[in-house]
């Protein structure tokens, strides 16, 4: 992803986004209290799907990259960006704004609503598991919003 992708910018993430390796945040099953929101959308390739927006926060000055594990791969997506394009890797890498934190519109897209793996990996470091509830609750999480 270009860092001029960037829709904006902010001092620091909302509440509802955990902070994983100091450097992107998200909104996993331990700081969301529901799942997202999930709508109909077609998915990559064609068929069925389900879009849950949700923009990407990342710290200025960071490479971060996120993974959709193998075994999910054609069946859950990533996409930010303008226009942003599905697929099971993004990178930010080392953007600089004038905000602490960089703003990225896009979201998920799934085939089927769930609680859903994403790989984290910060500056090449270590990579970091969390749980995204889309249009799906993670353990923990109530149910989505209705539409």
């Amino acid at each position: 992803m270009r860092c001029d992708d960037a829709i904006g910018g902010q001092r620091s993430p909302s509440g509802d986004l955990q902070v994983v390796g100091d450097a992107v945040a998200l909104p996993t099953s331990k700081s969301r209290a529901q799942a997202l929101q999930a709508s109909d959308a077609k998915s990559p390739g064609g068929g069925a799907g389900f879009f849950a927006k949700q923009g990407l926060l990342v710290r200025r000055g960071r490479h971060v990259e996120l993974t959709v594990p193998e075994g999910l791969t054609g069946r859950f997506w990533l996409v930010w960006g303008n226009p942003g394009s599905p697929g099971a890797r993004v990178v930010v890498d080392r953007c600089e704004a004038r905000d602490e934190w960089i703003a990225f519109a896009g979201g998920y897209i799934v085939r089927a609503t769930g609680c859903l793996p994403v790989q984290v990996r910060v500056d090449g470091g270590v990579a970091h598991e969390v749980l995204i509830g889309v249009g799906a609750p993670c353990p923990g999480q109530r149910p989505a919003p209705r539409i």
